[in-house]
């Protein structure tokens, strides 16, 4: 693995604001941040990984408030400018109760921003990236403006030997996850490569029909996509949808959207729209030695800069060195509601290490706490011994009503909500009582989680020797009030009734029902049956080989179902069949229904492709138990709920899916209706794919020639 130190480009002064930002005696919890003591070394000279003379607000207790992602404006000409830069701000360390200051690669969540630049060429800004609507049948003109510091032959060579050694850590592009949109030219097209000081523009064309729903943007270079993804690297995509669903002689003869039932016209606004992105910031800081530490030892400024020392090649680093996932850069963020009032929560898990476990438990008697009283009480059953504890407390119910931007059938009510890197999930979440209410990241059954079946690494998401049962990521501050307690069903019958609907569309919604706004028709009938029976499926499967060569682990696919364990990363030479110009290319036929069957020989890995989604026909077990369908409450041992993540993924589309290890088979089928050209599939655990589990897809057969030469890297 190539060992590429970005920071040679960032010149000397490492040590400047040390003590400036650590100054503080007694540390203090988010809700009451230490103010750092400021100073400057104007002979200092300033660069991008650490400011000489920074101008950063004192930390307030809003800076534990979770807030939604600001919108970014459009300018004068009607674009969205995103401009890519480094920003200074903070993350709250549980561990050692300090506010550790982090200077990043980010999104500025607005353009103006830029002429606030400090002399060390950074911004201070928030630690998320800005939200970014669209509504159906517009287009969405984004401007990137790639403002970071311009890169060495040595960072960014222009000959890569190995394309699956990370590098070019400060080249970027954008893919919008999940947009239905072409991946040629300016569309979502992941080959684009935008230099240091360049520009490029991205014209993404929302057709009225494209699914509304939660989507998110995020880089998308091979080479560096972990380490801008790690750095904070993405942001909420949001396509508005307008559409009412039309019922007629017992059928829904068109499907509608579900943001009519959360609309307020009245204030032109989605009303109690709660957008949070999760994020795994794997910052690194100079130690008491001068060497680069992990947030525990930390006196130095958190930065991001290259593989081998931040440790995103080790799959073991972020629950070994204790890190938290952030929501919306705020760790251990507080979010307001008000008692009984539904929230439609949109969460995007926008990391890259860590499998979350999301579970909303009250905490007893909690109505008066202090911030620093309820989160010292949420912290108290974290501990494994606390396990039985944790347990009885009530688990809030929380109703979903979409995954990965795409409305569900039927709302499906769970206490536990898995998500793995690229997932999101759309939910109905209304707090019942004025208690507060802790947010954990909750360890899962081993192969539940990335990575698991690694040599040695029993228990990635946590240290194999931490006593952590699960992991406190937030919590809940519930204003009382005296609105009537009522169930998902009423609220959505209620808001049809409202708004008018069809009183079948209402007697639907009252049963949880939601097919008169799903989007996709289903793949799974007697017809599309004997279409992929004629067809041979399309195969995939994960592959990790060559541990404790010289080279280090190789990352890759097979493609061949009856070679299952053969490797091929991307970019390697192939001369067998779908090769052109020495690479394998998955051609899929314009207008045709496939099926697929995913497989995973070493680790967990979610599965994840580009501009069509996917229909999940069944999950089978080791044993060849469909584990997919919704009843699956089979208890283990522990009496966890086996396969929980999986049970009612059956007939659902996605984008994202988790393939576990150990024999288990999931069958997919995806239909490609349009928007020809050349994509990628790949392990959205995104330092697999900058090493090489990536694979080029292409949609042809009609107005693009099937033989076109694959896109080059570099």
């Amino acid at each position: 693995m190539l060992q590429i130190a970005i920071i040679g480009i960032i010149t000397a002064g490492l040590a400047v604001l040390i003590s400036s930002w650590y100054g503080a005696q007694h540390p203090s919890s988010p809700s009451h941040p230490a103010h750092p003591p400021h100073h400057s070394n104007p002979s200092q000279p300033s660069n991008p990984s650490h400011p000489s003379h920074p101008s950063h607000p004192n930390p307030e207790a809003s800076d534990s408030v979770i807030s939604n992602p600001p919108l970014l404006p459009k300018n004068a000409k009607g674009k969205h400018e995103l401009v890519v830069t480094y920003k200074l701000n903070k993350l709250y360390n549980p561990n050692t109760k300090v506010w550790n200051p982090v200077l990043l690669r980010g999104y500025l969540t607005n353009p103006s921003l830029l002429n606030k630049k400090q002399e060390g060429h950074y911004v201070n800004d928030l630690l998320v990236g800005p939200q970014i609507r669209i509504k159906q049948g517009e287009t969405l003109n984004l401007n990137v403006n790639n403002q970071l510091p311009v890169e060495s032959e040595e960072t960014c060579p222009h000959h890569v030997e190995n394309i699956n050694n990370p590098n070019c850590f400060n080249t970027t592009n954008i893919h919008t996850h999940g947009f239905w949109v072409t991946p040629q030219g300016n569309g979502d097209n992941v080959f684009v490569r935008i230099a240091p000081q360049e520009k490029f523009d991205y014209q993404y064309k929302i057709e009225k029909n494209h699914p509304a729903g939660t989507f998110w943007y995020h880089a998308h270079v091979h080479g560096s996509t972990a380490i801008q993804v790690s750095s904070g690297m993405a942001g909420p995509l949001i396509v508005e949808g307008s559409r009412v669903p039309k019922y007629k002689q017992g059928k829904i003869t068109e499907t509608g959207d579900m943001d009519i039932l959360w609309k307020d016209k009245a204030k032109n606004s989605d009303s109690n729209e709660k957008v949070l992105l999760f994020q795994q910031i794997q910052y690194r800081c100079n130690a008491s030695d001068g060497t680069l530490t992990n947030p525990d030892n930390c006196v130095g400024i958190g930065i991001l800069e290259d593989y081998v020392n931040s440790g995103l090649n080790s799959p073991a680093t972020w629950g070994a060195d204790k890190y938290h996932t952030s929501i919306n850069g705020k760790v251990l963020g507080e979010m307001k509601v008000e008692q009984n009032e539904f929230n439609r929560w949109r969460m995007i898990h926008g990391g890259v290490r860590d499998t979350i476990g999301l579970m909303i438990k009250e905490l007893p008697e909690s109505k008066n706490y202090t911030a620093e009283q309820t989160i010292q009480a949420c912290s108290s059953y974290q501990e494994k011994n606390q396990k039985e504890a944790f347990d009885r407390l009530k688990s809030l119910q929380v109703n979903t009503i979409a995954q990965d931007g795409l409305t569900m059938n039927h709302v499906q009510t769970r206490t536990l909500s898995v998500f793995h890197p690229g997932y999101r999930q759309d939910a109905m979440v209304a707090f019942p009582t004025s208690n507060k209410y802790c947010i954990y990241d909750t360890v899962l059954n081993v192969d539940d989680q990335i990575n698991s079946a690694l040599p040695d690494q029993i228990q990635p998401q946590l240290a194999p020797n931490n006593p952590l049962n699960a992991q406190l990521i937030g919590w809940v501050n519930v204003k009382a009030s005296k609105q009537s307690a009522q169930t998902a069903a009423q609220f959505l019958q209620a808001q049809a009734k409202k708004i008018g609907l069809n009183k079948e569309i209402q007697a639907q919604l009252s049963q949880l029902n939601l097919s008169a706004f799903a989007d996709h028709a289903s793949l799974m009938t007697p017809e599309i049956d004997q279409e992929v029976a004629a067809r041979p499926t399309q195969f995939n499967s994960f592959i990790i080989s060559g541990f404790g060569s010289p080279g280090g682990p190789k990352f890759g696919f097979s493609h061949d179902i009856n070679n299952p364990t053969s490797s091929l990363s991307f970019g390697d030479l192939f001369e067998g069949p779908g090769s052109i110009n020495g690479h394998y290319v998955r051609q899929l036929q314009v207008g045709a229904t496939d099926e697929w069957e995913l497989r995973s020989i070493v680790g967990g890995h979610p599965f994840h492709i580009h501009i069509n989604p996917f229909q999940i026909v069944k999950i089978l077990d080791p044993d060849g138990v469909d584990v997919s369908v919704a009843d699956n409450e089979v208890k283990d041992e522990t009496g966890g709920v086996v396969d929980a993540q999986y049970r009612g993924l059956k007939g659902v589309f996605k984008d994202t899916i988790f393939v576990k290890p150990g024999g288990y088979r999931i069958i997919l089928r995806s239909h490609y209706k349009k928007f020809e050209g050349d994509f990628v599939q790949h392990c959205h655990i995104l330092d697999h794919e900058d090493q090489g589990m990536m694979e080029f897809v292409r949609i042809c057969g009609d107005k693009f020639d099937c033989n076109t030469p694959p896109p080059v890297h570099h």
